[in-house]
């Protein structure tokens, strides 16, 4: 069907050139270029007709959406910029959207809870895994490179994991009598990529957006490109445009501090690869965090 469909946009717009980007087909035409977007989640008709009515007009034109396979956009060149300038940029714009979308809404009774389990279970579930290697590992007469790796910054996780388990209790605290939590729209995809800078300023590829908390957000934001640019300024600049609460400061800060679990593999090498890239995480988290 998508064949057959593509056949049909190509004779109307008769393309001199066509390319692919990830799951984008590029026309280029006499007229303008166009970008196709093939199995889209979400209707972008109504999106953008949201988004407008919160007066957020930072997204591409729509070029056609009557197809039933694809939906097409202008397609747009991005200038070339210092990475850590368009990521100051894509922040400002996230903040941005975030304040003219956002509203209060009741909460179901116990998701507080809930969240606290969650985070909970995760935090100490991980840190069992990791004390159970440590006491494996120690009691070795020979160490493999990247199980020395592992001794060695053993503390770092485990400062992480206590990290949260007492920031958690902490924003417990905070939020326990409230009876409601600030939602907006979130972009839920959010990557240097995804913001595109020439003559105005896009955010595009919206396929995941939802209503949620702003910090999931800036959380997915900083677990895409956290070895690439330096969150603290940015989540500062954030701040500055739209506020975090104190609670919603405290979750991010816990999210990203959640030593995560390595990905098993065979091989030494990757191994070694997986722990170094753990601690680089846990060490830039440290210094990302917005409260102590």
């Amino acid at each position: 069907m998508q064949e057959k469909t593509l056949e049909i946009i190509k004779k109307a717009y008769k393309p001199y050139k066509i390319s692919r980007k990830k799951n984008c087909i590029i026309l280029y035409t006499m007229e303008g270029n166009i970008c196709l977007k093939k199995d889209t989640k979400i209707d972008y008709l109504e999106l953008y007709k949201y988004l407008k009515a919160r007066n957020f007009t930072s997204v591409p034109d729509i070029v056609e959406s009557t197809r039933i396979d694809y939906v097409t956009f202008e397609y747009l060149d991005d200038f070339e910029v210092d990475k850590n300038q368009k990521a100051n940029d894509l922040i400002k714009k996230v903040a941005e959207l975030h304040k003219k979308t956002s509203f209060k809404r009741e909460i179901k009774e116990d998701k507080y809870k809930e969240i606290k389990e969650s985070i909970t279970n995760l935090v100490n579930f991980n840190k069992q895994y990791y004390s159970t290697l440590f006491d494996k590992y120690l009691n070795q007469n020979f160490y493999s490179p990247s199980e020395l790796l592992f001794l060695k910054n053993y503390t770092l996780i485990q400062n992480a994991c206590n990290y949260c388990l007492s920031k958690i209790e902490v924003w417990a605290k905070e939020v326990k009598n409230n009876n409601d939590e600030r939602i907006c729209l979130i972009h839920n995809n959010l990557e240097l990529d995804h913001y595109i800078k020439n003559y105005k300023e896009y955010l595009i590829s919206w396929d995941n957006y939802t209503f949620d908390s702003p910090i999931m957000d800036l959380y997915k934001f900083y677990q895409k490109e956290w070895n690439n640019i330096p969150f603290k300024d940015l989540f500062n600049e954030y701040n500055k445009i739209f506020e975090l609460s104190k609670s919603e400061r405290l979750l991010l800060d816990i999210l990203i501090s959640i030593p995560y679990k390595i990905p098993e593999t065979e091989k030494e090498i990757n191994k070694c690869r997986e722990y170094n890239k753990l601690i680089a995480y846990l060490n830039k988290s440290s210094k990302t965090v917005l409260t102590n």
